[in-house]
């Protein structure tokens, strides 16, 4: 039987199976805007013929298939989804243009700020109330339901949100406008912010409920259209489609809830970095990936992947809880540019697959950083993309004379060099942004170095921030898709509470309990997952009294008492002195929301090592005092670094065996991926086959010299 995990991202669809002898298959393909499903079936027919079946064959004998799926977030970045409807509190329909009152740039009064996601004339004030503490002080109006289900048909509405005032204390009246809506209108598609983000922030869960109910219909009928055509070649599992918070979830809630599938991709690379700082022992690991379209970067800490409560995406707040990732729009296909005041830049806007990079042939006339490492000499023009593409050196090379050396006054190496250098600060300030101006010291951390495109910049990136271990994964450049295999089903329930902490009765907190409890249990028992499998985590917001944002705290004791309130109080005082350098232990507490993580419990993925017997080594990653050493290599190149070209040995990753040592400078090239080693590294093949890179010298670790 098969286990197959799919992420398909902006540029390129990444996809990797495993069979019960923990064997792994990879391939990628580049995705398409026009025909989204046409990959996915490239992708697992190109699977299938590796493991020597049909793709019906192949399919049939598969037990687990996982999507990670950009479909939601490029819906939200192209400005498309269904034509929606907003129904709020009369009196708070101009919630979503009254936003925060905050400028992105606090000096720039012309600054854009992102589209009104539904213009007014949509915008619909029902007569209705809940005061502050969720006690109706008046009725839904039923009769004006009629007319507001009588004029959504009139404009054509394809869905509806409905965030009514405090319906996060009490979700009465928007499930009464729900129930009477579809009586009169069946089929229309609801989206209540009481069902998919109850807490408070009227304008975050505004935002939240109505990117959901506009990407929803889209995300819906794109898994339907895979669901069916995979049936059709063969698939008889459920589809499980990966989620922002790195958990699964099963089609009929992704078509329910597209918000929770926004970072779906990425969220993979954050497990599986999470699966690979536990058993390479890196409990504080910087995962860094670049592929076609962006570069992501995120933290694993005391082995554990950060979360975020909220975040911002194209300008648009996402009220609920996620993995923390920084994205900037710095990936291989990242168009470079010259600024009105003729300042060189990369990014964000990017090429794509088609017609993508100059190099790729396809009609590009645009250099992007593709090209760029190209005319550095860091990539094989004939042996692109796993040998499937051959890249056309003239067209780079033209791109980046005519677009950015004449006007610059640069030979084109140069020019080429300049644009790897402006898109390696950006990557250099993405890790900064999530380490130093966290507090945290990024010379504490490892790096991975994931993707298709990052090992080409993974030793200058560390270098750069300080980090002096890099980790190249055997499975780097489908790291996304390999994350999915650790993913599990995974439900979170929250109940805004919004009291002080001493003064909430223990009935009131013991009720929030019991239904957090039967809420995630409901949901576990519909996707399957059974009562000895599940794992609790329990956790409040808390804050000070004139304090705008919460901090998460865990808490272990769930029933009221006593020392469940003294431990929150410790741990958040503590929490807070570390994050902002000073606490109030004199001030009394705010209990904001009250929060319940249920998950599948982990199950060890064995993989073809485990099942020779072979250990990981998860000590100290340079081991090159008894390592053996690898003859020079008799293939060179020529590559462009700091400012001329210069010969550098080439190794092939099929040729190396654990316990290899190399020093730089010199290229690794790996199907679909090629690693830089810069002059002063070492890298040692691991007994897990991943790529060990030491920054510098130090006097504990023998210097690998080639022969």
């Amino acid at each position: 039987m098969y286990e197959i995990a799919v992420d398909v991202g902006g540029t390129f669809a990444d996809f990797i199976v495993r069979d019960q002898q923990g064997r792994a298959f990879t391939t990628k393909v580049p995705s398409s805007h026009e025909d989204p499903l046409e990959p996915i079936i490239k992708g697992l027919s190109e699977l299938a013929e590796q493991c020597r079946l049909s793709l019906k064959e192949f399919l049939g004998q598969t037990n687990k298939f996982v999507l990670g799926t950009t479909v939601g977030i490029n819906a939200l970045l192209e400005g498309q989804g269904a034509k929606t409807a907003l129904i709020t509190t009369e009196g708070f329909r101009d919630a979503l243009e009254l936003r925060r009152s905050r400028l992105a740039e606090q000096w720039d009064f012309r600054v854009a700020l992102p589209q009104v996601l539904v213009p007014r004339h949509l915008r619909i004030g029902l007569r209705e109330r809940m005061d502050s503490q969720g006690v109706s002080i008046k009725a839904v109006d039923h009769g004006q339901i009629e007319e507001i289900a009588q004029f959504l048909r009139q404009e054509e509405i394809e869905s509806v949100a409905v965030c009514l005032l405090f319906a996060c204390r009490n979700p009465a009246h928007e499930v009464e406008f729900k129930e009477a809506l579809q009586a009169l209108w069946s089929g229309v598609f609801v989206t209540l912010s009481s069902e998919l983000s109850s807490q408070l922030g009227e304008y975050e869960r505004t935002v939240t409920t109505v990117l959901n109910a506009r990407l929803s219909p889209v995300l819906s009928n794109y898994l339907q259209d895979l669901r069916s055509l995979l049936c059709d070649k063969g698939l008889q599992v459920p589809i499980s489609i990966a989620q922002n918070d790195g958990g699964l979830t099963d089609l009929i809630q992704a078509s329910q809830s597209a918000v929770h599938t926004l970072f779906s991709g990425p969220a993979g690379g954050v497990k599986g970095g999470w699966a690979l700082a536990r058993e390479q022992g890196l409990p504080e690991l910087v995962v860094a990936d670049m592929g076609g379209t962006s570069f992501d970067v995120s933290l694993i800490r005391q082995s554990k992947m950060e979360m975020t409560p909220q975040a911002e995406i194209a300008g648009y707040p996402i009220q609920l809880p996620m993995l923390d990732i920084h994205t900037v729009g710095a990936g291989g296909g990242s168009i470079a540019w010259l600024d009105k005041g003729g300042m060189l830049r990369v990014g964000p806007h990017s090429a794509g697959a088609k017609p993508g990079p100059a190099c790729y042939g396809l009609g590009g006339q645009e250099p992007t950083i593709t090209d760029a490492a190209l005319i550095m000499g860091l990539i094989d023009s004939s042996n692109f993309l796993g040998g499937r593409m051959t890249l056309q050196k003239k067209q780079a090379y033209e791109a980046i004379d005519i677009k950015i050396a004449q006007p610059l006054g640069l030979s084109v190496p140069e020019a080429a060099y300049a644009i790897y250098q402006i898109a390696l600060s950006l990557m250099v300030d993405a890790v900064y942004l999530m380490t130093v101006k966290k507090g945290y010291d990024p010379r504490s951390f490892a790096l991975a170095a994931v993707g298709g495109a990052l090992p080409l910049f993974a030793t200058t990136l560390a270098e750069g921030v300080g980090i002096r271990q890099v980790v190249v994964p055997e499975l780097a450049p489908v790291f996304c898709a390999q994350g999915l295999h650790h993913a599990r089903f995974q439900v979170e329930a929250l109940r805004s509470v919004y009291g002080v902490l001493r003064e909430i009765p223990s009935s009131s907190w013991n009720q929030v309990i019991l239904e957090l409890q039967s809420e995630v249990d409901q949901e576990l028992s519909r996707l399957g997952v059974c009562p000895k499998q599940r794992k609790y985590v329990w956790s409040a917001d808390l804050k000070y009294p004139d304090q705008h944002h919460e901090i998460n705290i865990d808490f272990q004791r769930v029933a009221a008492d006593p020392e469940v309130w003294q431990q929150l109080g410790t741990e958040f005082h503590k929490t807070h002195q570390k994050l902002y350098g000073y606490s109030q232990p004199e001030k009394s507490l705010l209990l904001v929301n009250l929060r319940l993580l249920a998950l599948e419990r982990e199950e060890c993925l064995q993989t073809e090592s485990d099942q020779v017997g072979i250990q990981v080594n998860t000590g100290n990653p340079f081991t090159c005092k008894t390592s053996k050493r690898i003859p020079k290599s008799n293939e060179l190149t020529s590559v462009y670094l700091r400012g001329a070209f210069q010969e550098v040995d080439i190794f092939h990753w099929r040729d190396l065996y654990p316990g290899m040592c190399l020093q730089g400078p010199a290229l690794i090239k790996k199907t679909f991926t090629t690693i830089l080693l810069e002059e002063n590294c070492q890298a040692e093949l691991d007994q897990a086959r991943n790529l060990r890179i030491k920054i510098g010298k130090d006097d504990d670790n023998y210097e690998c010299q080639n022969e």
